[in-house]
């Protein structure tokens, strides 16, 4: 006796919004269910990659988000229509059965949690921005990319950096490199001096007119010191509202995660609106 057990195309639906490709499998459709599992596998990490070359990334985002957005309701749509035509008579797979669908859904979560950890630490990771001590130049409600390659792990002056901060191991800041290692740094009345030359900053703010003595606080009078081999002094672009090496000191070489490279996204959460004019900047 033939097996019958027609499809729902509810259920379909339900499998394809929770795992694209998972309705086809349920409506015995293997091969198709197969590749629409595989494509964000190779897809994202695609994406990633162009990504963090840093090159007309506005294009790169929406051409992503728009494939996107036609995977997913392409393959929610398909499995909806697939199913309807067995409403009435469907005979199941071998692998028409809860634990193939169970295991099928691990597996895939797995190899996509390996495939995003990989990536995030060798290659290009995303990160938001939540204060203001780097403002102008990151603003908060700024979301980040930052190139991990280890090529990004030796910065150069003025570069962006995401880092391990000393004090709280677990806690990333995101600094600008002002002295690499044999720098003499020092500050004169919120003047950059770097070997013994003023340094023009185009970027830095002062919103504070106030000039803080050196024995009441390192803001605005500080050193010079030296900066070691193999180690970096930072400082926030908004330089009276930033905690940074004035205060805490250098950041090793084995403490940088990489370099920021580009603005994905932002969001003002004051005004409720995007700021679409930053999005696909490069930070400088």
């Amino acid at each position: 006796m033939i097996e019958n057990k027609p499809r729902k195309w509810w259920l379909a639906g339900l499998f394809s919004i929770f795992e694209p490709g998972m309705g086809q499998i349920y409506n015995g459709q293997g091969r198709k269910g197969l590749a629409l599992l595989v494509f964000p596998l190779i897809y994202w990490p695609v994406v990633y990659y162009f990504c963090g070359q840093g090159e007309d990334l506005p294009w790169i985002l929406g051409f992503a988000a728009m494939v996107a957005f036609f995977y997913y309701v392409g393959s929610f749509l398909d499995a909806v229509l697939n199913a309807r035509k067995h409403e009435s008579h469907f005979q199941p797979k071998k692998y028409n059965k809860i634990f193939y669908y169970l295991g099928i859904i691990v597996f895939i979560g797995i190899i996509n949690i390996q495939i995003s950890g990989f990536i995030k630490k060798n290659y290009i990771q995303a990160y938001s921005i939540p204060t203001g001590s780097n403002e102008p130049t990151l603003l908060v409600g700024d979301r980040i990319l930052v190139d991990r390659r280890p090529s990004s792990r030796a910065p150069r002056r003025g570069n962006f950096i995401v880092f391990k901060f000393s004090k709280k191991p677990h806690q990333d800041f995101v600094k600008r490199v002002i002295g690499v290692g044999g720098d003499r740094v020092a500050l004169r009345e919120k003047v950059l001096l770097i070997n013994g030359q003023e340094i023009k900053e185009p970027f830095a703010i002062y919103k504070d007119s106030k000039i803080l003595p050196a024995n009441l606080s390192p803001r605005d009078n500080f050193g010079p010191v030296t900066v070691p081999d193999s180690a970096y002094f930072v400082m926030g672009d908004n330089r009276d509202k930033s905690f940074d090496s004035r205060f805490w000191g250098f950041v090793e070489s084995s403490r940088i995660k990489g370099i920021v490279k580009n603005l994905y996204w932002s969001w003002d959460a004051e005004e409720g609106t995007v700021r679409w004019e930053r999005i696909g900047l490069n930070v400088r």
